[in-house]
């Protein structure tokens, strides 16, 4: 019994088709062999070959944190403007907040991206200040590429958090505080509440100060997203990904509360009697 197991296994394998250079490439890339994929891209790979996702090697060398493997990636014009197609994340984006343990190799890799003029250096430099990476937050800066709104963003999620001397460093560099849409305490309160998403779980919409915070009802006041608002009922997200929040009643229905965070749109439902 045990050689016939044993047969029809190796028989298996046997059959297996040998990976085409193409999946050699980019196991070399999440591996880390900086040779191999030297080797493969001068026997003719496209150096912007799209995986699952349309993930390319140059996303598998930056979540890992390969810092030579992205170099000869970047040396033969791997492209920086891709974005995958579950995610939507960048190159850039995998360097600042890899899936991976995060190790030093990849700080230096997002300065070679950034270098190099990478898309994203918005998003880079919210997560260099949620991150307390003053270095990398100082280098996105002295860049001059981040948009006046997204240094704004910066400077309030920095205020929010407390970090004043992150918050400084964005003023020294430019940064605006928002131009507030003022609300009534009035408007706000009736705003406030506990809310529900799709899946049951509460989220509690609070009034601090002339703003509103959000977050799950379990999570402590530091870890809420602030709102600011732009008008009646939308609002400025900070102290996370930057985003908006959008108020709206429609009938008797129970209001709701929309978050957009990116690529995620999260829908809350206002629980009545909260």
């Amino acid at each position: 019994m045990k050689l016939a197991v044993l047969f029809i296994a190796s028989l298996a394998l046997a059959q297996a088709p040998a990976p085409t250079k193409a999946e050699q490439f980019q196991d070399a890339a999440r591996k880390g062999d900086a040779a191999a994929v030297k080797k493969l891209l001068d026997e003719g790979v496209d150096v912007n070959t799209k995986f699952r996702y349309n993930a390319t090697a140059l996303f598998y060398a930056c979540d890992h944190g390969h810092l030579e493997v992205v170099k000869v990636l970047l040396d033969r014009g791997a492209a920086l403007d891709v974005k995958d197609t579950f995610y939507g994340f960048t190159p850039l984006m995998l360097a600042v907040g890899p899936a991976q343990k995060k190790k030093p190799e990849h700080a230096e890799i997002a300065r070679l991206l950034i270098a190099k003029g990478a898309p994203g250096q918005e998003t880079a430099l919210s997560v260099a200040i949620q991150g307390d990476d003053a270095a990398l937050a100082s280098y996105i800066l002295e860049q001059g590429k981040v948009p006046a709104a997204n240094l704004s963003d910066a400077l309030e999620s920095a205020r929010a958090q407390g970090k004043t001397a992150m918050a400084a460093m964005l003023e020294k560099a430019g940064a605006k505080p928002y131009d507030e849409f003022k609300l009534d305490a009035a408007v706000l309160a009736k705003m406030a509440g506990t809310y529900k998403n799709a899946g049951g779980t509460e989220f509690t919409v609070v009034v601090n100060g002339s703003r509103l915070s959000v977050g799950p009802s379990t999570a402590p006041p530091s870890n809420r997203l602030t709102l600011v608002a732009k008008d009646a009922t939308t609002f400025r997200v900070i102290g996370g990904q930057p985003g908006t929040a959008v108020f709206a009643a429609e009938g008797d229905k129970p209001p709701t509360l929309t978050l957009t965070l990116g690529p995620q749109n999260i829908v809350l439902t206002r629980v009545e009697g909260k």
